[in-house]
């Protein structure tokens, strides 16, 4: 995985967050590797035209004028997003050590043609991403999953995937990852005909006879 620079800046514990976004900053804190958090800012241009938020895992070098911080490497552990926006407004940065193996979520690609689309088919990925266990040096960018031998009703599962050297799943049940479903149809039910019926006679009026 290439690793992604970004520039990092600590902040006081107590300084507020809502000001700093009005300047252009996203608030977060970046701790683990056995050594204490630190509270960080970012630059939020920086940080949407590096590609972190996207899904994945992204292995990132720190970058800094503090020497505590520069240098460092890190994962995303979680972005809080504005919940109207989705702008991401609080990053918690996992410190990692190179000679540790660190559990994080890597995204998933769906590469090839199902034989199953041909038919009809619809491929239906079930999971976007996949938590696994690695050396950071050894973590993916993306897993690369060949489609091309599914069939209609075939699924591949997480214990068929066949995983780069050094990185391991994170799973307990064997779920699904992708599958090729059926063809569906639309059925439109026609609405039944009724027949209308006659309408009754009109009653003659009787006449009076003439005098």
């Amino acid at each position: 995985m290439r690793s992604i620079e970004l520039q990092v800046v600590s902040r006081p514990a107590g300084e507020s967050p809502r000001r700093l976004r009005k300047v252009g900053a996203i608030p977060g804190v970046l701790y683990g590797a056995g050594v204490e958090s630190v509270c960080v800012k970012v630059d939020a241009h920086e940080f949407a035209k590096s590609g972190l938020a996207s899904h994945g895992a992204h292995l990132i070098k720190l970058r800094s004028d503090e020497a505590a911080l520069d240098q460092g490497l890190a994962l995303i552990q979680e972005i809080q997003g504005h919940p109207v926006s989705g702008v991401p407004i609080h990053v918690d940065f996992l410190r990692v050590d190179v000679n540790k193996p660190v559990t994080t979520s890597v995204a998933l690609a769906f590469i090839g043609r199902a034989k199953g689309i041909n038919d009809g088919g619809i491929l239906q990925p079930v999971r976007r991403e996949l938590e696994v266990r690695a050396l950071p040096a050894a973590l993916p960018e993306q897993i690369e999953i060949d489609v091309t031998e599914l069939g209609i009703h075939d699924s591949i599962h997480v214990e068929d995937l066949v995983l780069p050297e050094g990185v391991e799943a994170i799973f307990q049940d064997n779920f699904t990852i992708v599958s090729v479903l059926s063809p569906t149809k639309e059925v439109v039910e026609e609405a039944p005909v009724v027949e209308a019926e006659a309408a009754p006679a009109a009653a003659a009026t009787p006449v009076a006879p003439a005098e």
